[in-house]
């Protein structure tokens, strides 16, 4: 059969456009595949989700305020309480603290005694010496008081009279000066020993005085804590509440301001939890969403801390249906005042010059029109869970990569999987 030349044409020209098709396949089979996304306008949607525990807000602690065992015990941790009601009793060593007072009143009233018998006997002796200083006229002239101090002053004429006959006999000639000294002398030391013992009597009421002065203070002391065990033997509770801790056992033994027990006072709960260290869109005053199997509320920010593990956020919530212990899952989620030009997250890459996008860009090339990437050098601000905002480096919002099946680099021709999306057919 022969063919004539428009057959012959035409076949060439189906030959042709089918070879080029095929060639243009094989020629796409190998490049990369990208999908494209354009730049955005808009703001950052900040996300964080933590969970925490609830706890009560306000707590009224009461503590022990004097050592001792706790006795009957009345109430359970997580009882209902009303004010004034009996929450448990404390076992005090009232007993002990009798004695202890008794026997310090003893003590006191028994120096007291001593103090004054050293007292009178101080003034008499300074009453004997007080009279000895005066001149010494005759060998009675020292009046004899009873007691003691009567042999003082007995001792004291005798030693005058025995200077007045030294100096007798010396001016008849009898003896020398030097028994007039001796008589003069020897009254001199008996002085010196009486006022000795003047001082030492001073200094003994010195020390009991400051002995008395101790024991009254350990009277004061022992007085107050029998008050003390007589007003705290009975333990009540003072605000009515949930009882949220109760340590006292029976038979246990407390110290001194150790806390004994804890009540949940009102409405208000806070539940603590830990967000990432780099979280800085969580502030005071925020709202938040808190929820678990039976309950969905709103709540407060009230206080962002640094911690351990990064920052904990304290949030309030109001609520007559929540319990203390209850798990809530707490989701914080902010929108950015200030618009930015937004790219997503998955589209940055890094190398050691910085960050940078890989742009979409369409040429002529051996097989006609054909995509591209080159690179795009950029320098970016905040971010959330989706999006980040590009401070400098886009000018335009021409496609940039996504995401592609093989490594990319700047220069490499491409396949675009969505072209309508940025160029016309």
């Amino acid at each position: 059969m022969k063919l004539n030349k428009k057959t012959a044409g035409g076949i060439i020209c189906a030959l042709l456009a089918l070879l080029l098709f095929f060639s243009k396949t094989l020629y796409t089979y190998n490049l990369p595949e990208v999908s494209g996304v354009k730049p955005s306008r808009g703001s950052l949607s900040k996300l964080e989700i933590s969970s925490g525990i609830a706890g009560w807000a306000e707590t009224e602690n009461i503590y022990a305020e004097a050592g001792g065992r706790a006795g009957e015990v009345f109430v359970k941790e997580g009882d209902w309480v009303d004010a004034g009601q009996v929450l448990f009793q404390m076992d005090f060593d009232m007993a002990a603290a009798r004695r202890k007072l008794e026997e310090t009143e003893n003590n006191i009233a028994k120096l007291e005694k001593d103090i004054q018998s050293l007292l009178l006997w101080l003034d008499s002796l300074r009453s004997v010496l007080a009279a000895a200083e005066g001149p010494a006229e005759g060998p009675a002239e020292l009046p004899l008081a009873p007691g003691q101090a009567g042999v003082m002053g007995l001792e004291i004429n005798k030693a005058r009279l025995a200077v007045e006959t030294a100096r007798f006999s010396f001016d008849l000639g009898s003896v020398s000066g030097i028994e007039v000294r001796n008589a003069e002398t020897a009254i001199k030391a008996l002085l010196l020993t009486y006022e000795a013992e003047a001082e030492e009597l001073e200094f003994s009421l010195a020390s009991k005085h400051i002995d008395l002065k101790n024991l009254r203070l350990t009277r004061e002391s022992a007085g107050e804590a029998l008050a003390l065990y007589k007003a705290n033997a009975v333990i009540s509770a003072p605000i009515a509440g949930i009882l949220t801790a109760m340590n006292a056992e029976k038979g246990r033994y407390f110290a001194e301001n150790t806390l004994l027990a804890s009540i949940g006072v009102g409405r208000e709960f806070t539940v603590e939890c830990t967000v990432s260290p780099d979280n800085n869109f969580i502030s005071p005053g925020d709202t938040c969403s808190l929820s678990n199997t039976s309950h969905g509320l709103t709540g407060k920010v009230t206080r962002v801390k640094p911690s351990t593990q990064g920052k904990t956020v304290s949030v309030s919530i109001i609520s007559g249906e929540v319990s203390a212990g209850e798990t809530f899952e707490i989701i914080f989620e902010k929108t950015s005042a200030s618009s930015f030009t937004l790219v997503p997250t998955a589209s940055i890459n890094q190398d050691s010059d910085g960050y940078f996008l890989y742009r979409v860009k369409r040429r002529k090339g051996i097989m006609g029109e054909e995509y591209y990437v080159d690179r795009l050098d950029v320098f970016l601000g905040d971010s959330d869970y989706r999006n980040t905002a590009v401070i400098r480096g886009i000018t335009f919002f021409e496609p940039l990569v996504l995401s592609s099946d093989k490594m990319l680099s700047a220069g490499i021709p491409v396949s675009l999987k969505n072209p309508g999306d940025f160029f016309e057919n």
